[in-house]
Parts: C-alpha cells; sequence; structure tokens
C-alpha cells in the first residue's frame, strides 16, 4: 500500500485520474453524481478512458451516476464515449429511492483510488496501490450498481 497524494484542485484530480485510468488493466469503476464537467468532459481524460477500453478485450468501464440531467442537456465527451463503446463503457443511474454516498470515487482493478470528499473544493486523494480501501469501494459499487437503471434519456438512438 502507498501513501495516499491528497488532491486540492481539479488539476490535481484530473492528472490522477488519467494516472488511474492509465495504469488499469481490466476494471475501472466511476461513482459520480453526474459525471463534473470540469473532470469528465475533459479531452486527455476522455482519451484516458477510451484508450484504457479500446487496449483489452476483457476492459471494462462502468459508471454511476445520480444525475443525468447535465449530460443528457449539453454535449459530454464521456457519455459520447460511452455511446460510441457501448460494449465496453456502460452508465447506469441510481435510483432516488437508493441511499448512497455523498462524495465521488473511482477505482481500478481492485487497488487503485482516487476519492473525492469534497465536490465544491475538488478536496480528496489518490492511492496508486490501496486494495482494502479498494474493495471497500467496489462493495459499495456494486451493491448500488445492481439496483441502478440504464436511463433511457443516455441512449443512443440509432437512425
Amino acid at each position: 500500500m502507498t501513501d495516499a497524494q491528497l488532491l486540492e484542485d481539479i488539476s490535481a484530480f484530473r492528472a490522477a485520474l488519467i494516472t488511474l485510468v492509465g495504469n488499469a488493466r481490466r476494471e475501472c469503476l466511476i461513482f459520480s453524481q453526474n459525471l463534473a464537467r470540469p473532470l469528465y468532459h475533459d479531452e486527455a481524460v476522455t482519451q484516458a478512458l477510451s484508450d484504457f477500453a479500446r487496449g483489452s478485450r476483457f476492459a471494462r468501464v462502468r459508471i454511476l451516476i445520480r444525475d443525468s440531467d447535465p449530460i443528457v442537456r449539453q454535449f459530454h465527451r464521456t457519455h459520447a464515449l460511452a455511446q460510441r463503446l457501448s460494449s465496453r463503457i456502460q452508465i447506469r443511474k441510481i435510483q432516488a429511492t437508493v441511499d448512497t454516498p455523498d462524495w465521488e470515487f473511482a477505482v481500478t482493478d481492485g487497488r487503485g483510488v482516487l476519492q473525492c470528499d469534497d465536490r465544491e473544493r475538488w478536496s480528496g486523494s489518490y492511492h496508486a496501490q490501496n486494495q482494502v480501501r479498494a474493495h471497500k469501494l467496489q462493495d459499495i459499487f456494486e451493491r448500488d450498481w445492481d439496483l441502478a437503471t440504464t436511463d433511457p434519456n443516455l441512449r443512443c438512438l440509432q437512425l
């Protein structure tokens, strides 16, 4: 286990997320309020997710969100990528009745963790290797994934 790297602004989160996804091999789990534009709409972040998803036939990205409205109302790179790579990247919406944590996180391969404790100030931590924390967050994610649904507003209509 490595020491946590404390993060205090959006640029630090962006760099940590790119590193986290870049080091992943099989699985990336993202738990977010609404795929915040300053982080998930960033071109470098979207490219890292694309490279990961296309890097192996076993690679999977699963994203849980609470609110899809901001993603639907305005073009969002991560959403567009998920529509293009729908067999590798899935987005589900958490039901309003499900009690979920107020913070956001990303976990890769059951070891890497990026956690945002305060979305307003972008403060949190990055752990390149923390299996204990990763497994706890993964358990939360899996529980909520099973209760979440595919939001029809996020689907791509093929004509």
